[in-house]
Protein backbone atom coordinates (compact mmCIF):
# COMPACT_ATOMS: atom_id res chain seq x y z
CA UNK A 1 0.00 0.00 0.00
CA UNK A 2 1.49 3.75 -0.89
CA UNK A 3 1.70 5.92 1.78
CA UNK A 4 1.72 9.65 2.11
CA UNK A 5 2.71 11.19 5.02
CA UNK A 6 1.51 14.46 6.51
CA UNK A 7 3.15 16.64 8.57
CA UNK A 8 1.17 18.89 10.80
CA UNK A 9 1.10 20.90 13.90
CA UNK A 10 -1.60 23.24 16.03
CA UNK A 11 -1.52 25.86 12.90
CA UNK A 12 -4.26 26.29 10.68
CA UNK A 13 -1.31 24.93 7.88
CA UNK A 14 -2.12 21.60 9.01
CA UNK A 15 -5.22 21.52 7.39
CA UNK A 16 -4.12 23.02 4.26
CA UNK A 17 -1.51 20.15 3.69
CA UNK A 18 -4.30 17.58 5.25
CA UNK A 19 -6.73 18.92 2.44
CA UNK A 20 -3.90 18.54 -0.07
CA UNK A 21 -3.22 15.23 0.73
CA UNK A 22 -6.44 14.15 0.59
CA UNK A 23 -7.46 16.03 -3.12
CA UNK A 24 -4.04 14.02 -3.71
CA UNK A 25 -4.94 10.26 -2.62
CA UNK A 26 -8.42 10.29 -3.30
CA UNK A 27 -9.06 7.50 -5.86
CA UNK A 28 -5.17 5.83 -5.13
CA UNK A 29 -6.00 3.74 -1.81
CA UNK A 30 -3.18 5.23 -0.28
CA UNK A 31 -2.63 5.57 3.35
CA UNK A 32 -2.23 8.97 4.92
CA UNK A 33 0.21 8.92 8.02
CA UNK A 34 -0.60 12.42 10.18
CA UNK A 35 2.89 13.16 11.77
CA UNK A 36 3.29 15.46 14.48
CA UNK A 37 6.25 15.83 16.41
CA UNK A 38 6.53 16.83 19.34
CA UNK A 39 9.61 18.23 21.56
CA UNK A 40 10.54 15.47 23.67
CA UNK A 41 13.99 13.49 23.49
CA UNK A 42 13.00 9.96 24.21
CA UNK A 43 16.86 9.09 24.47
CA UNK A 44 17.53 8.34 28.31
CA UNK A 45 18.82 10.59 30.57
CA UNK A 46 18.80 12.88 33.60
CA UNK A 47 15.77 15.13 32.06
CA UNK A 48 13.31 12.01 31.60
CA UNK A 49 9.93 13.31 32.69
CA UNK A 50 7.55 10.41 31.75
CA UNK A 51 4.22 12.63 32.73
CA UNK A 52 5.55 15.68 30.46
CA UNK A 53 6.35 13.19 27.81
CA UNK A 54 2.71 12.56 27.85
CA UNK A 55 1.43 15.70 28.08
CA UNK A 56 3.01 17.15 24.68
CA UNK A 57 2.07 13.59 23.24
CA UNK A 58 -1.67 14.53 24.12
CA UNK A 59 -1.19 17.92 22.56
CA UNK A 60 0.22 16.66 19.19
CA UNK A 61 -3.15 13.99 19.32
CA UNK A 62 -5.43 16.91 19.95
CA UNK A 63 -3.40 18.78 16.67
CA UNK A 64 -3.90 15.81 14.81
CA UNK A 65 -7.43 15.00 15.58
CA UNK A 66 -8.15 19.05 14.58
CA UNK A 67 -6.06 18.67 11.08
CA UNK A 68 -8.44 14.98 10.32
CA UNK A 69 -11.60 17.04 10.34
CA UNK A 70 -13.27 17.49 7.24
CA UNK A 71 -11.43 13.97 5.81
CA UNK A 72 -13.89 11.55 6.70
CA UNK A 73 -14.36 10.32 3.49
CA UNK A 74 -10.79 8.93 3.52
CA UNK A 75 -10.45 5.76 5.60
CA UNK A 76 -7.02 4.58 5.47
CA UNK A 77 -6.04 7.67 8.29
CA UNK A 78 -3.09 7.00 10.71
CA UNK A 79 -2.30 9.45 13.52
CA UNK A 80 0.95 9.75 14.07
CA UNK A 81 2.55 11.56 17.12
CA UNK A 82 6.12 11.18 17.48
CA UNK A 83 8.87 12.25 20.21
CA UNK A 84 11.49 14.60 18.46
CA UNK A 85 12.89 17.93 18.47
CA UNK A 86 13.02 18.53 15.13
CA UNK A 87 9.95 18.58 13.35
CA UNK A 88 11.67 17.96 9.40
CA UNK A 89 13.56 15.23 10.72
CA UNK A 90 10.58 13.60 12.23
CA UNK A 91 9.03 14.02 8.93
CA UNK A 92 11.45 12.84 7.27
CA UNK A 93 12.68 9.93 9.10
CA UNK A 94 9.10 8.59 9.17
CA UNK A 95 8.80 9.02 5.42
CA UNK A 96 12.14 6.70 5.23
CA UNK A 97 10.62 4.33 7.93
CA UNK A 98 7.56 3.87 5.90
CA UNK A 99 8.80 3.81 2.29
CA UNK A 100 6.32 6.84 1.84
CA UNK A 101 5.70 8.23 -2.04
CA UNK A 102 4.92 11.35 -0.77
CA UNK A 103 4.85 14.15 1.35
CA UNK A 104 3.03 16.99 1.84
CA UNK A 105 3.51 20.18 3.97
CA UNK A 106 1.58 23.38 4.45
CA UNK A 107 3.63 26.69 3.77
CA UNK A 108 5.21 28.77 6.88
CA UNK A 109 1.78 31.61 8.72
CA UNK A 110 3.89 34.06 7.33
CA UNK A 111 3.05 34.35 3.88
CA UNK A 112 0.37 36.00 2.42
CA UNK A 113 -3.26 34.26 2.47
CA UNK A 114 -3.25 31.66 -1.02
CA UNK A 115 0.61 31.62 -1.03
CA UNK A 116 3.38 28.93 -0.72
CA UNK A 117 6.07 30.11 1.94
CA UNK A 118 8.30 27.67 3.16
CA UNK A 119 9.25 28.60 7.25
CA UNK A 120 11.95 27.16 8.81
CA UNK A 121 10.50 23.54 9.39
CA UNK A 122 9.73 23.31 5.53
CA UNK A 123 12.54 24.64 4.33
CA UNK A 124 14.37 21.90 6.22
CA UNK A 125 11.90 18.97 5.03
CA UNK A 126 12.75 20.03 1.55
CA UNK A 127 16.34 19.69 1.64
CA UNK A 128 17.06 16.08 1.95
CA UNK A 129 13.54 14.52 2.29
CA UNK A 130 13.83 10.85 0.68
CA UNK A 131 10.58 11.01 -2.21
CA UNK A 132 8.55 14.06 -3.65
CA UNK A 133 7.41 17.30 -1.26
CA UNK A 134 4.24 18.90 -1.98
CA UNK A 135 3.62 22.33 -0.32
CA UNK A 136 0.01 23.73 0.39
CA UNK A 137 -0.32 27.96 0.15
CA UNK A 138 -1.71 29.16 2.97
CA UNK A 139 -5.50 29.06 2.91
CA UNK A 140 -5.91 26.56 0.88
CA UNK A 141 -7.98 24.16 3.22
CA UNK A 142 -10.35 26.81 2.18
CA UNK A 143 -11.32 26.57 -1.53
CA UNK A 144 -13.31 24.82 -2.94
CA UNK A 145 -12.39 21.70 -3.12
CA UNK A 146 -12.27 20.89 -6.95
CA UNK A 147 -10.02 18.55 -9.17
CA UNK A 148 -5.97 18.60 -10.19
CA UNK A 149 -7.24 20.27 -14.16
CA UNK A 150 -3.96 21.90 -15.02
CA UNK A 151 -0.30 21.02 -13.96
CA UNK A 152 2.54 23.61 -15.15
CA UNK A 153 5.66 21.47 -15.07
CA UNK A 154 9.35 23.65 -15.23
CA UNK A 155 11.77 22.06 -17.58
CA UNK A 156 15.21 22.76 -19.12
CA UNK A 157 16.13 19.34 -20.52
CA UNK A 158 17.49 18.14 -17.50
CA UNK A 159 16.97 14.55 -15.71
CA UNK A 160 15.81 16.32 -12.86
CA UNK A 161 12.83 18.59 -15.41
CA UNK A 162 12.35 15.17 -17.38
CA UNK A 163 11.54 13.65 -13.96
CA UNK A 164 9.39 16.21 -13.02
CA UNK A 165 7.57 16.16 -16.24
CA UNK A 166 7.03 11.88 -15.66
CA UNK A 167 5.70 12.70 -12.07
CA UNK A 168 3.23 15.71 -13.74
CA UNK A 169 2.39 12.78 -16.11
CA UNK A 170 1.31 10.39 -13.37
CA UNK A 171 -0.90 12.56 -11.85
CA UNK A 172 -2.47 14.07 -15.11
CA UNK A 173 -3.38 10.21 -16.19
CA UNK A 174 -4.90 9.74 -13.18
CA UNK A 175 -6.59 13.45 -12.69
CA UNK A 176 -7.65 13.68 -16.44
CA UNK A 177 -5.33 17.06 -16.24
CA UNK A 178 -3.89 18.79 -18.78
CA UNK A 179 0.14 19.61 -18.65
CA UNK A 180 1.53 23.33 -19.25
CA UNK A 181 5.48 22.46 -20.27
CA UNK A 182 7.28 25.60 -19.46
CA UNK A 183 10.63 26.65 -21.03
CA UNK A 184 11.99 29.75 -19.62
CA UNK A 185 15.11 31.34 -21.74
CA UNK A 186 17.07 33.83 -19.77
CA UNK A 187 16.49 37.48 -21.95
CA UNK A 188 20.51 37.67 -20.56
CA UNK A 189 21.82 35.48 -23.59
CA UNK A 190 19.36 35.74 -26.00
CA UNK A 191 21.00 37.71 -28.98
CA UNK A 192 24.37 37.34 -27.46
CA UNK A 193 27.10 36.54 -30.74
CA UNK A 194 28.17 33.01 -30.23
CA UNK A 195 31.84 33.20 -28.59
CA UNK A 196 34.09 31.46 -31.43
CA UNK A 197 36.41 31.77 -33.71
CA UNK A 198 34.81 32.91 -37.55
CA UNK A 199 32.30 34.69 -38.06
CA UNK A 200 29.84 35.13 -34.95
CA UNK A 201 25.80 35.03 -35.30
CA UNK A 202 22.91 36.49 -33.50
CA UNK A 203 19.66 34.03 -32.30
CA UNK A 204 17.07 36.06 -32.77
CA UNK A 205 14.47 35.63 -30.11
CA UNK A 206 11.84 34.22 -32.08
CA UNK A 207 14.57 31.52 -33.55
CA UNK A 208 15.30 30.19 -29.92
CA UNK A 209 11.49 30.23 -28.69
CA UNK A 210 10.78 28.12 -32.14
CA UNK A 211 13.59 25.70 -30.97
CA UNK A 212 12.81 25.63 -27.13
CA UNK A 213 8.67 25.10 -28.57
CA UNK A 214 10.21 22.49 -30.68
CA UNK A 215 12.11 19.83 -28.14
CA UNK A 216 9.31 20.58 -25.62
CA UNK A 217 6.87 19.03 -28.19
CA UNK A 218 9.42 16.37 -29.05
CA UNK A 219 9.67 15.88 -24.48
CA UNK A 220 6.14 16.15 -24.34
CA UNK A 221 5.10 12.76 -27.01
CA UNK A 222 7.96 10.86 -25.52
CA UNK A 223 7.80 11.11 -21.94
CA UNK A 224 3.37 12.15 -22.04
CA UNK A 225 2.35 11.03 -24.72
CA UNK A 226 -0.89 10.18 -23.49
CA UNK A 227 -1.94 13.46 -21.68
CA UNK A 228 -2.77 16.70 -23.03
CA UNK A 229 0.17 18.86 -23.16
CA UNK A 230 0.73 22.26 -24.54
CA UNK A 231 4.27 23.54 -24.60
CA UNK A 232 5.09 27.29 -23.21
CA UNK A 233 7.98 29.21 -23.86
CA UNK A 234 8.78 32.37 -21.77
CA UNK A 235 11.66 34.76 -21.86
CA UNK A 236 13.02 35.92 -18.28
CA UNK A 237 13.74 34.83 -15.05
CA UNK A 238 12.59 30.96 -14.52
CA UNK A 239 11.61 31.66 -10.98
CA UNK A 240 9.50 34.50 -11.65
CA UNK A 241 7.85 33.07 -15.00
CA UNK A 242 7.05 29.94 -12.72
CA UNK A 243 5.85 32.16 -10.26
CA UNK A 244 3.05 33.54 -12.24
CA UNK A 245 2.27 30.23 -14.21
CA UNK A 246 0.87 29.16 -10.75
CA UNK A 247 -2.02 31.61 -10.97
CA UNK A 248 -3.10 29.50 -14.26
CA UNK A 249 -2.48 25.76 -12.87
CA UNK A 250 -3.75 23.58 -9.74
CA UNK A 251 -0.55 22.21 -8.76
CA UNK A 252 3.34 23.24 -10.12
CA UNK A 253 6.04 20.55 -10.80
CA UNK A 254 9.47 20.81 -10.44
CA UNK A 255 12.60 18.84 -10.33
CA UNK A 256 15.36 19.15 -7.82
CA UNK A 257 18.65 20.96 -7.87
CA UNK A 258 20.83 18.85 -10.02
CA UNK A 259 23.42 17.79 -8.09
CA UNK A 260 23.54 16.90 -4.18
CA UNK A 261 22.31 13.13 -2.85
CA UNK A 262 20.40 10.81 -5.32
CA UNK A 263 16.61 10.25 -4.14
CA UNK A 264 16.24 13.33 -2.11
CA UNK A 265 15.20 16.72 -2.43
CA UNK A 266 17.74 19.64 -2.69
CA UNK A 267 16.03 22.93 -3.40
CA UNK A 268 17.71 24.70 -6.05
CA UNK A 269 17.71 28.99 -6.63
CA UNK A 270 14.44 28.57 -8.74
CA UNK A 271 12.32 25.75 -7.06
CA UNK A 272 13.37 27.70 -3.43
CA UNK A 273 11.87 30.77 -4.57
CA UNK A 274 8.91 29.18 -6.27
CA UNK A 275 8.08 27.39 -3.23
CA UNK A 276 8.11 30.87 -1.42
CA UNK A 277 6.04 32.58 -4.34
CA UNK A 278 3.41 30.56 -6.00
CA UNK A 279 -0.31 30.83 -5.50
CA UNK A 280 -0.77 27.42 -6.20
CA UNK A 281 0.51 23.73 -4.52
CA UNK A 282 4.01 23.11 -5.68
CA UNK A 283 5.26 19.66 -5.60
CA UNK A 284 9.07 19.13 -5.63
CA UNK A 285 11.01 15.63 -6.63
CA UNK A 286 14.31 14.43 -5.19
CA UNK A 287 17.02 13.93 -8.19
CA UNK A 288 17.57 10.56 -9.57
CA UNK A 289 14.07 8.96 -9.16
CA UNK A 290 12.75 8.11 -12.59
CA UNK A 291 9.15 7.36 -12.19
CA UNK A 292 8.58 9.48 -9.11
CA UNK A 293 4.81 8.81 -7.88
CA UNK A 294 4.41 5.77 -10.01
CA UNK A 295 3.53 4.09 -7.12
CA UNK A 296 1.48 6.08 -5.33
CA UNK A 297 -0.90 6.50 -8.74
CA UNK A 298 -0.60 3.03 -10.10
CA UNK A 299 -3.76 1.70 -8.71
CA UNK A 300 -6.13 4.45 -9.46
CA UNK A 301 -4.70 4.25 -13.22
CA UNK A 302 -4.38 0.49 -13.37
CA UNK A 303 -1.32 0.18 -14.23
CA UNK A 304 1.82 -1.83 -12.36
CA UNK A 305 4.51 0.42 -10.10
CA UNK A 306 7.82 0.35 -11.78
Amino acid sequence: MSKIIVGVDESDRSKDAVALAALLARGTGAELHLVCAYPYDDVPGRGANAAYRQYLREDAETAIERAMEGIDDLPQVRSRPIPEVSPAKGIQDMATKEGASLIVIGSSGRGGAGRVFAGTTAERLLHGAPCPVAVAPRGFHGRDAGDVGTIAVGYDGSVEAKAALVGARTIARVRGARLRLVEVLDSAWLGTPALMSGPGFIMTPDDAEGRARGYLTEAAESLAPDVPTEPVVAVGAPEQVLAEESHKADLVVVGSRGYGPHRAVLLGSVSGRLVREAACPVLVVPRGIEAPLEELFAAASGTQAV
